[in-house]
Parts: C-alpha cells; sequence; structure tokens
C-alpha cells in the first residue's frame, strides 16, 4: 500500500477544489477518486468526491458519497454538514436540518459556521433548490 502525507494529500486536494471552482468535474473527480485510493482511511477524498457529485446535481449520490465518509470517520463534521446542505437541496429539509443543527453545535469552526449560516438562509425564507449542472465534461 502506498501511504500519501498529509502535506501531499492538502495540495493534491486543493487541486482537485481548482478544478471543481473551474466546473471541471471531471478532473476533479478523477483526482479526488485516485486520492480515494491513496488514502483509504481518510474520509476527506470522499467528502470531496460528494461534493463534486453535489455540483453535478447528483444529489442521492453526494449523499451515499457522505454516507461512506462517515463510515470512514463517523464524528468527520464536513460530511455531516455537506449531507445536511445536499438533503435541504433534496427536499428532506427536516433530515438535513437537523444534521446541520447537530453540526452547528457541536463545531465552532468552519462546519459549524456554514451550518449555521445554511440554517439562518432557510430561517429567512432561502428555499434550497438542487444547483444547476452547467460546463460537466
Amino acid at each position: 500500500m502506498v501511504h500519501i502525507d498529509t502535506e501531499h494529500l492538502t495540495v493534491m486536494m486543493e487541486a482537485g477544489y481548482v478544478y471543481l471552482g473551474m466546473r471541471r468535474f471531471k478532473e476533479a473527480r478523477q483526482l479526488f477518486e485516485g486520492l480515494c485510493v491513496l488514502a483509504p482511511d481518510s474520509d476527506v477524498p470522499l467528502v470531496a468526491l460528494g461534493n463534486v457529485d453535489f455540483c453535478e446535481n447528483r444529489l442521492a449520490q453526494a449523499v451515499k458519497r457522505y454516507e461512506q465518509a462517515l463510515d470512514v470517520d463517523p464524528q468527520s463534521v464536513y460530511a455531516k454538514v455537506y449531507m445536511g446542505e445536499a438533503l435541504l437541496f433534496a427536499g428532506e429539509k427536516e433530515k438535513g436540518a437537523k444534521l446541520l443543527k447537530d453540526v452547528a453545535k457541536a463545531d465552532k469552526g468552519g462546519a459549524g459556521q456554514f451550518a449555521t449560516a445554511l440554517l439562518d438562509a432557510v430561517k429567512q425564507g432561502f428555499e434550497p433548490r438542487p444547483p444547476k449542472a452547467k460546463g460537466k465534461r
């Protein structure tokens, strides 16, 4: 088994998110899939794959990826917050809101802040709709 250290994993993850930001979903997916092989004990590449699925409007697949990430790390606040987001956008508002509330309570960092922002937006009348997947490659 090949071992990848945290520094290299971080750099490669950042490259994948650059692809994702450029809407180059195919390249992002390939990179994150490779990182899943190189770092099978990390939830991080699985969460990233879920984010690609989310951006491609494959919400059910995104939720499955986040569940896989939680199988690796049941405490992964990023898997939970992004799953909550995907569930909101998939129309499962109660289930998504519960996850987001759990993350907001448990995490005071980025995941908790994101969860709080999503919950506040919903309280203020935001109606989540599935994202449009433009620029598929």
